[in-house]
């Protein structure tokens, strides 16, 4: 039996759980561990909301998964061309992960942007966290290598899209 599942638009009173969950679930890529400099954006869900869309995945009551979601020229979008819709900071909480959460808001995603008029979504993942390309790839992502950016001089995040035409 499936365990029932609302996504939503985060609650104001939601943003520090958020953060929170954010930063769990990406403590293990983090390249810097508790130093690194993306923690502070990972935790920091207030200017999420503020700048996109802060999405929330609530089970039994309890926040398990969230998203940003970004349009084209948004002051968070980083790589959303006409057409795209981008995705940013995907994160199930930890004891929630490979259950079905992460694909759920990724489907909830796909949804809006085709009610929207959207062809394509896209995202970044940093070049090292293989079960996230994985996870991607599984949803029928492609990478787009041209694409592909450094934040910082040592660091490549990778670009992925899906075709939803």
């Amino acid at each position: 039996m499936a365990i029932p599942l609302t996504i939503r638009r985060a609650l104001s009173g939601e943003y520090e759980a958020i953060g929170q969950l954010t930063a769990d679930a990406y403590a293990p890529v983090l390249t810097f561990g508790d130093t690194d400099p993306y923690l502070s954006t990972l935790q920091d869900a207030v200017g999420r909301a503020e700048k996109a869309e802060l999405w929330a995945a609530v089970s039994t009551g309890q926040l398990v998964g969230t998203v940003t979601v970004c349009r084209p020229g948004g002051p968070y979008a980083e790589i959303a061309s006409p057409g795209e819709l981008e995705v940013r900071m995907l994160a199930v909480a930890p004891t929630r992960q490979r259950s079905g959460v992460g694909q759920a808001l990724m489907s909830a995603v796909h949804g809006t942007a085709v009610t929207e008029g959207f062809r394509w979504v896209v995202l970044s993942v940093i070049e090292t966290n293989e079960r996230a390309r994985a996870f991607y790839a599984s949803l029928g992502y492609e990478r787009r290598p041209e694409r592909d950016w450094h934040p910082l001089p040592d660091l490549t995040l990778q670009v992925w899209q899906k075709d939803l035409g």
